[in-house]
């Protein structure tokens, strides 16, 4: 009797079974860039690019094949689904790497697409995601010569595995989430431009409040930038000797902030140490007295970090974090309001100790 049971439980399980969702390689379209812009349309007000990877046999430099789908639509959600009646295969977002927003887009209001990449299951929190300009459909069709899969250029412009520049910052998908609905933390992103119609420009910065840009460094401000906030050694700095130019290469920086009181006055002071070797210099420097170079390089050095310190508190926002340090060492619920009131006016200081190891392999 047992038996019969079991027969029975195990055919009504079965028949209980539906058919197998899954869906082999090869009838799969896998996105590997997606761009969001803000179309002419009021009613379908959502422009969605979506860059398809073709599979190919060739690994060489321009054998990348790519197939580019847009669609205006009145939401991003519904416009990748419409974008399912363009294609043959199921549209994958598992490799998606890259999420480029217009520039129009965060300019105006970048919660909407932000909203929809954490909600949906299959794009990674690892992607990485930049600002598009003039728009991101423009920046998709691009064809890098170098290319030898598809949208890798992009990719590794922004991994380690490619190239390392102290003009881009690399933001993850995690991490502007966070940064978007933090207090006292506020977003910033990369910017990509066309160079041409085979290569691009990433060496500017854009800095964000939990809604829109509020300000663009340039790229010696994003060098600065990524100097001070990551400690980006591979990059350089510019300083004057004695009316002489002088171009030394960081190897080694470290630095660090406290907020406080100096003088009766609410304080912000940065300590930043950092070891160089000369890349640019003047002949006989070797036999020169370093300390008096070293002391000119702290005060430029210096004097640059607390402009562009300024300029950001000016844009009303703080990508570095300092309010959050305050809500960390000034508990209460009521201690981010008063960061908000303080912040406006507090005081910088940048204290630099610049360290020359030597002049490169030559005197």
């Amino acid at each position: 009797m047992n038996v019969i049971i079991r027969i029975c439980l195990a055919i009504i399980m079965v028949c209980m079974l539906g058919a197998c969702g899954f869906k082999d390689i090869d009838k799969r379209f896998f996105v590997v860039a997606l761009g969001i812009d803000q179309s002419e349309n009021e009613k379908k007000p959502y422009r969605i690019t979506l860059q398809l990877a073709i599979p190919s046999p060739k690994i060489e430099p321009g054998a990348s094949k790519t197939q580019i789908e847009t669609i205006d639509a009145p939401s991003i959600a519904e416009g990748v689904r419409m974008l399912k009646a363009y294609v043959d295969k199921e549209i994958d977002f598992g490799h998606c790497k890259i999420f480029i927003i217009g520039e129009k887009v965060a300019n105006s209001d970048y919660q909407g697409a932000l909203e929809w990449m954490t909600r949906r299951r299959d794009i990674q929190s690892v992607a990485n995601i930049a600002i598009g300009k003039p728009d991101a459909e423009s920046l998709l069709k691009v064809k890098p010569l170098s290319e030898r899969y598809p949208g890798n250029t992009l990719f590794l412009s922004f991994g380690a595995d490619g190239t390392e520049s102290s003009y881009t910052y690399v933001e993850s998908l995690s991490d502007f989430s966070r940064r978007a609905s933090e207090e006292g933390l506020d977003p910033l992103m990369p910017i990509i431009k066309k160079d041409n119609q085979e290569s691009f420009i990433i060496n500017k910065t854009a800095l964000l409040d939990k809604k829109r840009v509020k300000l663009v460094l340039n790229p010696s401000e994003a060098q600065l930038y990524n100097q001070l906030a990551n400690d980006f050694t591979k990059s350089s700095m510019h300083g004057m000797f004695e009316g002489l130019d002088l171009v030394v290469a960081i190897t080694e920086i470290h630095s660090k902030f406290r907020i406080g009181k100096q003088n009766g006055e609410d304080t912000i002071t940065m300590d930043v140490k950092m070891k160089v070797v000369f890349e640019e210099a003047p002949k006989d420097l070797y036999s020169a007295q370093w300390r008096s170079v070293e002391e000119d390089l702290n005060k430029e050095y210096a004097k640059s970090c607390v402009k562009l310190l300024r300029k950001i508190q000016k844009a009303g926002v703080d990508p570095i974090g300092f309010g959050l340090r305050y809500r960390a060492t000034h508990p209460g619920s009521d201690a981010f309001k008063k960061w908000e009131s303080l912040y406006p006016t507090i005081k910088f200081v940048v204290r630099a100790n610049i360290i020359i190891e030597g002049t490169g392999l030559i005197k």
